[in-house]
């Protein structure tokens, strides 16, 4: 009955080995797990500043190119301007020198446009203006008009105090080049104590290929999948830009005057006209013309978060951006969490086929052990029932002999109290044996007297038996307590070593 308690009470559970394994694989594990945390806690973030920073020190390069671009070129437009051919060329008036003058000046400042046109391969034109604006000379033949004029007054106005200036941007959609104007004032030859004056300008067209193509279209992809960069003017007019679908577009509205003088100067050709959709989540950036700024938002018609680095340029007022989505910033630290992810199942997977093996080499022996303490057990058992057995039997034989024990003792006891009688009867004879032949009597008498003294020794021996069978009997009901007691401690343990063989199975989980 104790035992079927026991095995009731056993509970089912995994195997020692399966329990062992998933220990190993929750000890490989847990590192990495913390390492996982320590990727989205601590690298994430740091590869958003190291992005920041990257994309930060990549416009400030870009930007300082484009500076350091166009002060060439302007250097390039005064130096011309400073020939000393060109300032008396354009110091002449055509309408008082004569003609072969003229046309020996005109001749060699050609030669100082032709000079221009060689010191880069972006220069499609070079060309020499009066003081109203008027076209003097060209090299080569047909530059272009802005619209109806060469200049605007406004332009003008600014090159006759001295400046030299750079146009907005141009596009031609027919031949699809950009372009921009350089603007640098002519003085007269200097002379001593006479001040120079304003006799013309110089005009320098620059194609925008060195900033499409060496500034801008370097940034495509280099801050990660889906980075790009443009460049939008003071306008927010996009007039560089990796993608060109997205070219001559604004990222915000532009106010009626300068849509006005898009469309005056044929910018971007006839169809000057800029309409939305606008990006104004950029465009709201584009305020602050003086200071560089790192700021995320949703550009137009993309679908995630950008990083975004926004740097201002110094020569020309245009603003350079870089964008790249947070996804691809993060990518190092999202590469690495799927990598750590795959080990960790690589190590779960090996450790835990190594954890089984291990946890069998270690449940076998005790498996072993639990299947001798079992059969010991069941030996015990069948030991103790065996005992238990004999024990009862005993207890019967034990019980039996006492009840003839006491038959006998009781007939003892009879035959002791008859001889008395006979001994007494006799000596009451002998008393009176003159009633009988005296020899006779008295022969009698001696014999029966003979025959009870023999039946007292005889009873004194069966006493004697009786007594020691009673010790025997006494002997053997305390062995058979002791033998009954023995039986009940080897159940007893039988019991508890099932309890211990049950313990174990349940830790090996068999």
């Amino acid at each position: 009955m104790a035992q079927k308690d026991i095995q009731a009470k056993r509970q089912g559970g995994l195997p020692l080995s399966l329990r062992i394994s998933i220990g190993y694989v929750f000890a490989a594990i847990i590192p990495l797990v913390l390492v996982i945390v320590f990727i989205l806690v601590q690298t994430r973030p740091t590869l958003l500043r190291q992005a920041n920073d990257t994309m930060t020190s990549d416009s400030q390069t870009r930007v300082q190119l484009i500076d350091t671009y166009f002060n060439e070129r302007k250097l390039d437009a005064l130096a011309l301007t400073q020939v000393p051919s060109v300032q008396t060329f354009m110091a002449l008036d055509p309408a008082t020198t004569p003609p072969l003058i003229y046309k020996d000046g005109l001749i060699h400042a050609t030669f100082a446009l032709q000079a221009g046109l060689s010191r880069s391969k972006d220069y499609s034109y070079w060309a020499l203006f009066n003081t109203k604006g008027n076209l003097i000379q060209s090299y080569p033949k047909g530059t272009p008009k802005r619209g109806d004029t060469y200049i605007t007054p406004d332009q003008l106005t600014s090159i006759k105090t001295g400046n030299t200036i750079i146009s907005p941007v141009y596009y031609d959609p027919g031949a699809k080049v950009a372009s921009v104007d350089i603007y640098a004032p002519i003085t007269s030859f200097p002379t001593p104590n006479v001040k120079t004056q304003f006799v013309g300008f110089m005009r320098a067209t620059l194609k925008m290929d060195y900033i499409w193509k060496e500034i801008v279209q370097k940034d495509v992809g280099i801050h990660g999948k889906g980075s790009y960069a443009f460049i939008v003017d003071e306008n927010g007019v996009i007039i560089a830009d990796t993608n060109p679908d997205r070219l001559f577009t604004s990222i915000k509205p532009l106010s009626q005057t300068v849509q006005g003088q898009i469309m005056q100067q044929q910018r971007y050709g006839s169809q000057s006209q800029i309409n939305g959709p606008y990006d104004t989540a950029i465009g709201d950036h584009t305020n602050n013309l003086n200071t560089a700024e790192i700021f995320q938002a949703k550009p137009a018609g993309q679908q995630d978060d950008f990083e975004i680095v926004r740097q201002p340029t110094t020569v020309v007022p245009w603003q350079y951006f870089v964008l790249s989505p947070v996804n691809s910033v993060t990518d190092i630290a999202n590469q690495q969490r799927d990598n750590i992810f795959w080990l960790a199942g690589l190590a779960a997977l090996v450790v835990a086929i190594g954890g089984l093996f291990v946890g069998l080499g270690i449940s076998r022996p005790i498996m072993r052990a639990v299947e001798r303490l079992r059969e010991n057990s069941q030996a015990l058992n069948i030991l103790a029932q065996s005992q238990q057995d004999a024990a009862g039997e005993q207890v019967w034989v034990v019980d039996s002999s006492q009840v003839g024990l006491q038959s006998v003792q009781y007939y003892t006891d009879a035959a002791k109290v008859a001889s008395e009688k006979l001994t007494n009867t006799t000596m009451l004879l002998k008393q009176h044996r003159g009633q009988l032949p005296p020899a006779q009597a008295d022969q009698a008498l001696d014999e029966i007297m003979r025959s009870s003294q023999y039946l007292v020794n005889a009873l004194e021996y069966q006493n004697a038996s009786n007594q020691k069978l009673a010790t025997a009997l006494k002997v053997a009901t305390q062995v058979t307590e002791q033998l009954q007691t023995g039986a009940t401690s080897a159940t007893d343990a039988a019991e508890q070593l099932e309890q211990v063989v049950q313990e174990l199975r349940s830790v090996v989980g068999r």
